[in-house]
């Protein structure tokens, strides 16, 4: 039922209107102080869980904040570590490739080294060899020169 029909099925009242009647101003005052105490603690109920779910949400976006640089800061020290340690392997791959390579064009300088003796060996022996045919065929008796 609502205040007007209350108001207006009551046999005290004259007129039958609202807030004629003696006894309806103090009843229809309390219903309207009740109502707006109980509006102002909704709202302030309100307000309360309004402001316990913003205060949540920042706790909880600034845990998510923290979590993620957290994460960035793992991934980028990895990923510094993972590069430091590729660089150091490339590093001492590139020493063993250049003491192999040095190893390597050593020999083979000394293998040149070795080869060109024996030339030098071979060119004189042969020259020698010539020269003493060339001295036999020169001292033979008896054959005549053309």
């Amino acid at each position: 039922m609502s205040i007007n029909a209350e108001w207006n099925s009551d046999p005290r009242s004259k007129t039958g209107g609202p807030g004629e009647g003696p006894d309806q101003s103090p009843a229809a005052a309390r219903l309207l102080e009740k109502t707006a105490h109980d509006t102002e603690r909704w709202r302030s109920e309100a307000r309360s869980e309004a402001a316990a779910i913003v205060a949540g949400a920042r706790k909880e976006a600034g845990e998510l904040v923290q979590a993620a640089r957290e994460q960035s800061e793992r991934l980028v020290t990895a990923a510094r570590d993972e590069a430091a340690q590729a660089t150091n392997d490339a590093r001492v791959e590139a020493y063993r490739v250049r003491q192999e390579t040095t190893a390597l064009r050593k020999r083979h300088d000394e293998d040149i080294a070795r080869l060109q003796q024996v030339e030098t060996e071979h060119r004189e022996r042969l020259r020698h060899h010539l020269t003493e045919m060339l001295d036999r065929v020169d001292s033979t008796p008896g054959e005549s020169r053309p």
